[in-house]
């Protein structure tokens, strides 16, 4: 035998020892196989083919289309190797590129009188050119979530009652970690307040109602406030007639002056003791803080909804203070540092919006912004659940009191200031102040990041911050293997948090998905291509787009 079928015979062994291991699922040891094979002989299509198959089933893309793409090249009449660069394509969503090479691949296949194997391998290409058609197709429709209300949105889709779906299986598993808590059990309180809300009837005699509406719809808010949400057409006048109705029947302050509850409560429960004033403190607080809430997420001026919530805290900040010996129990759970903490954060949000509404405003300033975060993190930490306490807390009584207020305070901090010194990058940028622009824009990245960390992974709010960040990192031109690292921690995060917030009234995911989608198709497809490498700057690869 001479030289030249020894070698043969040893690349069609280690092919086949390829094989092999491949249909046994060992695939890194069949991709070394083939790897072998191909040092032997780097001009056999089906051995870089193979190695392409092994490195899809490892989930290697980028060299599986290195491979894919070495192979059409040496033999373009390969249908497998077409198959192989196509389906790497699809994978990372350049479809552009998938379309065309599932194509190629059909054309390699005879137009008639096929073999079996060639129906099914027809069938195979057929379908994955169906499915990257499908890939491009839905590339080119935007969604905007924020244009669906929950009138509009199945019920099954809501989040919350998506949340409660998980329920016992979170449960079962020990799952702590999940946004699913908190919102379901907002739902749970906001949901009986509602309840009770609709028992309200109107008679000759006035009307009559369950007193306990404004405790349950209120707690529901401020345990997460994403779960607001109206059901009917008549929501709000039946919630004005309830706030009259709780207000009269526990004889509460409608004036909205602070200075007159602090006077007048001291005096009442002398004269009436708690029983006669925690009905009055409870329902003026729930019924202040609805109108602070509404205020702020109306069209009124953020000044007037800022006004609204510090007339609440003024008044729960005094009655902690002065009665803070006084057991839960007399004094009401208004008082609790549970209560009054996301009241401040709803305030930290409608003062960000302040800022933005009046940047020549002085009374609203970023210092000021990043003082009341700072009081959020150093109060909830100093207070956070310790061995002892009365009672457990439930698991979304954990996150909404204790870990969305410290990430609420890092997330309205971190994007804002974010925000300023990717302004500031930019603008050196354009000033081609190399180096205040990467200190600045590295900056930024760096904010968004901790915001994201800060929630659980299935919030809608981590992938939204990640993006963000990786929107700073493609300014900064930081390599593709940067940018392409925080879109794959977005799209791992993403079935988790579609499962819960697909269907947000938010309009978070669906516009910032789209441009990640574009923004990969683009870097894989120029990977996929030869024309681009990992350490390709990644404002250089998408040159053609302003950004992410």
């Amino acid at each position: 035998m001479s030289s030249d079928d020894e070698l043969k015979a040893r690349v069609e062994q280690l092919k086949a020892e390829g094989n092999a291991l491949h249909v046994k699922g060992d695939y890194a040891a069949a991709r070394s196989k083939y790897t072998d094979a191909i040092q032997l002989n780097d001009k056999n299509a089906v051995l870089y083919a193979n190695r392409a198959a092994t490195y899809i089933a490892l989930k290697q893309y980028l060299d599986a289309g290195r491979d894919a793409q070495k192979a059409v090249e040496i033999d373009p009449t390969y249908g497998k190797a077409w198959a192989r660069l196509a389906k790497v394509a699809y994978e990372v969503r350049a479809y552009s590129k998938s379309v065309p090479a599932w194509k190629r691949a059909l054309e390699t296949l005879p137009s008639a009188d096929l073999t079996f194997q060639e129906q099914q391998l027809k069938a195979q290409y057929e379908q994955g050119l169906k499915l990257a058609e499908a890939g491009a197709q839905a590339g080119n429709v935007t969604t905007t979530m924020g244009e669906a209300n929950m009138r509009t949105i199945p019920t099954d889709q809501r989040p919350w009652i998506r949340a409660l779906e998980m329920e016992d299986t979170l449960t079962k598993n020990n799952v702590l970690d999940s946004s699913a808590w908190a919102i379901m059990n907002a739902y749970k309180d906001f949901s009986e307040g509602v309840r009770c809300m609709k028992q309200l009837t109107r008679t000759d005699i006035g009307t009559q109602g369950n007193l306990n509406a404004l405790s349950g719809i209120v707690n529901g808010i401020l345990r997460d406030e994403r779960v607001f949400h109206m059901d009917s057409g008549d929501w709000m006048e039946k919630l004005q007639l309830q706030v009259q109705l709780e207000m009269a029947a526990n004889d509460g302050w409608s004036s909205g002056d602070p200075e007159a509850v602090k006077e007048e409560a001291p005096k009442r429960l002398k004269e009436k003791g708690w029983s006669g004033v925690r009905g009055a403190l409870s329902s003026t607080i729930r019924a202040w803080f609805l109108r602070a809430y509404f205020a702020d997420r109306s069209r009124e001026s953020k000044k007037v909804a800022l006004q609204y919530y510090d007339d609440v805290l003024n008044v729960l900040e005094w009655g902690a203070e002065t009665w803070r010996d006084v057991p839960t129990a007399d004094r009401g759970v208004i008082f609790q540092k549970t209560f009054i903490r996301p009241i401040k954060r709803l305030k930290m949000e409608a003062y960000l919006a302040a800022i933005m509404e009046s940047e020549d405003d002085s009374q609203y300033t970023m210092e000021n912004l990043l003082q009341l975060a700072e009081q959020m993190v150093q109060e909830t930490t100093e207070n956070a659940p310790k061995d002892g306490d009365d009672g457990p807390l439930d698991k979304g009584a954990w996150y909404s009191f204790f870990v969305y207020p410290i990430a609420d305070a890092h997330a309205q901090v971190h994007p804002t200031l974010g925000a300023v010194t990717m302004h500031q990058g930019l603008s050196a940028k354009q000033a081609n102040d190399a180096e205040q622009a990467e200190k600045m824009l590295a900056a930024a990245a760096d904010f968004y990041k901790k915001a994201a960390e800060m929630y659980p992974p299935d919030d809608e709010n981590f992938p939204f911050y990640l993006k963000v960040a990786c929107e700073a990192e493609y300014h900064r031109g930081r390599p593709l293997s940067d940018t392409l690292a925080l879109t794959k921690r977005i799209r791992d995060a993403l079935p988790a948090v579609l499962k819960i917030w697909g269907s947000s009234p938010s309009d978070k995911l669906p516009n910032h998905m789209r441009q990640i989608d574009l923004f990969d198709e683009r870097a894989y497809t120029g990977l996929l291509d030869g024309k681009y490498s990992m350490e390709t700057p990644a404002v250089r690869s998408t040159r053609h787009a302003r950004g992410l």
